[in-house]
Parts: structure tokens; C-alpha cells; sequence
């Protein structure tokens, strides 16, 4: 067993992955080295939720299946966050300076692998409870 438990072999395989209505779908390969878990204000308003889990692609491994309802927002000069325009689910955000490089959104790929490597950023924006998020009662299921 590893002695570090989020550094896992680097998973390689095909991923199918969709907003929550489908209007959006697209096919991810491997390898996935890093998810990236964001604190940051932006990334909390722009998923809804506590922190943001971003898994860190070439845009080459991405092939869009259906992109018809995908929209992108100018969140500051030059980073764009795409959402599906149908139901508002995120899915990536970009960079100009890096058109390489996309951060899809976690929540889209099926059976999302653990990563080889994974790290938070901003964690002196996270809400000061965070922290406390695996004391919470576990109940499968709606509770």
C-alpha cells in the first residue's frame, strides 16, 4: 500500500463524461496526473459548491461528442469557464496563455479514477469548515 494515499498509478483509459441533462458529451483519455482541488471565490461561485475539483487535461484528449449547448463566460481577462447552457452544469475552464491546457470539471466524468497526483490551491480562501468535512455523518443514499 502507499504511504501517500492520493498518489495512486496514473490512470489511462477512456472516460465518458456529460453535464447533468447530456446536451453536453465528451470523451476523455488518459493518462489523468493531476486533479486540482480550488478554494478560490471564483471557483465556489462558478461550481456552487465548496471547493472546485478541476482534473488538469491536454485539450487534446478531449473529443467532443455534443457541444451544441456549450457556452463560455469571460470570468477575467483571458480565463473562460464553459458551462452547458440547457442546464448549467460547468465544464471546463481555460486559459488563453495556456490553450494546451483544460480544467474539466470532476463531476462530468463517469467513474472518475483516483489521479496520480493531487493538490489544493487557494486553501487560504477555503471556508474555514472545509477542513471538517470527513467528521460528517456518512449515510448511503439521500439521508
Amino acid at each position: 500500500m502507499s504511504e501517500h494515499p492520493h498518489e495512486t498509478q496514473v490512470a489511462t483509459g477512456a472516460y465518458d463524461c456529460a453535464c447533468l441533462c447530456g446536451a453536453v458529451r465528451f470523451e476523455l483519455k488518459g493518462p489523468l496526473d493531476e486533479v486540482v482541488l480550488c478554494h478560490c471565490t471564483m471557483c465556489r461561485r462558478g461550481n456552487g459548491g465548496a471547493f472546485n475539483v478541476a482534473v488538469v487535461v491536454r485539450s487534446d484528449q478531449v473529443r467532443f461528442e455534443s457541444r451544441d449547448h456549450l457556452k463560455e463566460y469571460e470570468s477575467s481577462p483571458g480565463k473562460f469557464r464553459a458551462f452547458c447552457g440547457a442546464c448549467g452544469s460547468p465544464i471546463y475552464s481555460r486559459r488563453d496563455s495556456l490553450p494546451q491546457a483544460l480544467r474539466l470539471r470532476g463531476g462530468l466524468i463517469i467513474d472518475l479514477p483516483a489521479p496520480a497526483h493531487m493538490r489544493h490551491i487557494h486553501r487560504d480562501s477555503r471556508w474555514p469548515w472545509v477542513d471538517s468535512i470527513e467528521d460528517a455523518p456518512k449515510i448511503a443514499g439521500q439521508g
